[in-house]
Order: C-alpha cells, then structure tokens, then sequence
C-alpha cells in the first residue's frame, strides 16, 4: 500500500495531540482551513474518517486512535535520527588507549582544535576496542593492531618499537648500565601479559634474570611514569617517550630496539568514510603521527 504524505501525518499528530484544528495551525504556523485539508486528504488516503467532532472538540475515531501511536513512534524516531545526525556534523568521538591518548593525543589535540573550532572532539579512552564499532561509542579509533577486520578502514601510523629508559637519578652518579647490568635494577613491566622484557633480553643477546621486586603495569603510560619517578628500568614505546628524553626526565640506556609485529593504526568504519569529522580528523592525524603520512588505505 502507498504510504500516506508526511505532512500530512504529521498535521494529524498535532491536531490529534490538542485535540483542535484551531490549537493545531497554531503550532504548525498554518491556517484552520489548512489544516483541514490535511486531515481531509488523509482521511481520503485510508478511506475512513480520523476524527469525529464532539461538543469540547476533536476526538479520534477507533481508526485514528489506533494510527496515533504508530504515527507518534514513527516521528519520534526522524527526530531521534535527525538529531543524532545533527550531532554527528558538529562531534567527533575519538577512542585511544591511556598512553596514546596522553602521550600522542592530548599534548597535540589543541591543533586540531584550532583547525576545527567547529568541531566538538571527546576523546574516550579505554583499553578495550570494539572491532565492529557496535557499541558506536567512537567514530575513529587509535588501535595497536596485528590483524585487520572487515569493513573497517586502517591507515597504518607506525611499528612498535621498544627501548630501555629510566630515570638518572635511579643511577646517583653512577655510569649508565650496560643490557647485563640490568637485572641490579628493578625491571618495570609496561604489561602484565606481553613478555617485552625476555623478548628484548633475546634480542640483546642478554640472558634474562630480572629483578625480583619488579613492578607491572597496565598501560605503557604508567610504566614510563614510573620510571620518571626512580623506580626502575622499564621498556617505552619509542614514539612516546620524546618529550622526556628532551627534558631529561628519562635517559636511553641502549640503542637496541625490540621491534614487535604489532603495528599502531588509525581506524574507522567504512560507512563514516565520507563524514567530514572524520576525513578532517584522520588528515590531521596522519601528518602528526604516522611515520609515512601518504601510506594508503588498508581494509
């Protein structure tokens, strides 16, 4: 069956709400006669009458009582809609891990800002990623990744790469160790789960025998706080740890690097591809923090 006019249905929301033709122009910002017209060619599309008039005005029929509900849900849910899409044009929900949202975003999101001053940007950080962006609670994810989903777009930002650092006051004037020296210094572990330490030790070339009052964390942020504070050694993700090695809050102890197969990325649904949110935030991402900003798009 051909769908009734929209306008029409929804005059016949507004008079069936007031209950008056009059009270219904009123609010439309339309005539009485207008407003009849409406009602009249609705009343034509279903071949019944909606309303009956009664001495204190307008009541529905057991035809029109019965549209109302389904009319009222119906525009309920445009309004919903148009709103969310509203919204969607004028913010932007970017999800990052604590230590990239503190280490790479954070200290650079007020460029962005600047760029975007129409936008309105929250940044959520959990640990946690929804591959499918089910939850919709983000548009564009910051994500360590070692495998691909489908219909999501990645832009590779850059490998991971871990180097010892601590702070040198851990030393007190002492010669920085060497990779075997380590283990005389607490060994701080940026996870609980991923063995970074015997990883690096292996590349070192250094039998690993950490220290026994070792400390682990959950995020890489917390490790390399600690470290800044004296209590250890511990592994940083390279791209994160400049602004401490410029301050001298941190000092690299070896050149080495553990190069793991995880790799940092950019990521966002195919369909909010063309959202300009999310193209202006992803160009602007790609200059800043990957370490090929012209590499493609991968899906």
């Amino acid at each position: 069956m051909k769908l009734p006019p929209l306008n029409a249905l929804r005059v016949f929301l507004v008079a069936a709400e007031q209950h008056s033709f009059t009270r219904a122009g009123e609010t439309l910002h339309l005539t009485q006669g207008a407003v009849s017209r409406h009602i009249q060619t609705l009343e034509a599309h279903y071949g019944l009458p909606l309303f009956v008039r009664q001495a204190r005005g307008l009541a529905l029929t057991p035809e029109g009582a019965a549209l109302l509900p389904a009319v009222r849900d119906a525009f309920a849910r445009i309004e919903a809609a148009s709103d969310a899409i509203s919204r969607r044009s004028r913010e932007l929900r970017v999800k990052a891990s604590p230590s990239i949202a503190s280490r790479w975003v954070l200290p650079k999101l007020t460029q962005f800002r600047n760029l975007h001053p129409e936008l309105t940007v929250f940044l959520v950080t959990v640990t946690a990623f929804d591959p499918n962006f089910k939850s919709r609670e983000y548009d564009i994810s910051f994500q360590a990744s070692l495998t691909k989903e489908p219909g999501l777009i990645y832009h590779r930002l850059r490998s991971t790469r871990f180097v010892p650092v601590a702070s040198p006051a851990l030393f007190q004037g002492k010669p920085l160790p060497t990779p075997a020296e380590f283990r005389n210094y607490p060994l701080l572990h940026p996870s609980h789960e991923d063995p970074f330490w015997a990883e690096w030790f292996a590349v070192a070339g250094v039998s690993d025998h950490g220290n026994p009052e070792a400390y682990a964390f959950d995020t890489l942020d917390l490790a390399i706080v600690a470290a800044s504070r004296g209590m250890g050694i511990t592994l940083a993700e390279e791209s994160m740890i400049a602004d401490d090695l410029a301050t001298g809050m941190l000092v690299q102890l070896s050149d080495i690097a553990l190069v793991t197969d995880w790799a940092y990325y950019l990521i966002y649904p195919q369909e909010l591809a063309t959202l300009p949110s999310v193209i202006a935030f992803r160009d602007w991402a790609l200059g800043e923090f990957s370490d090929s900003p012209s590499a493609a798009a991968e899906s």
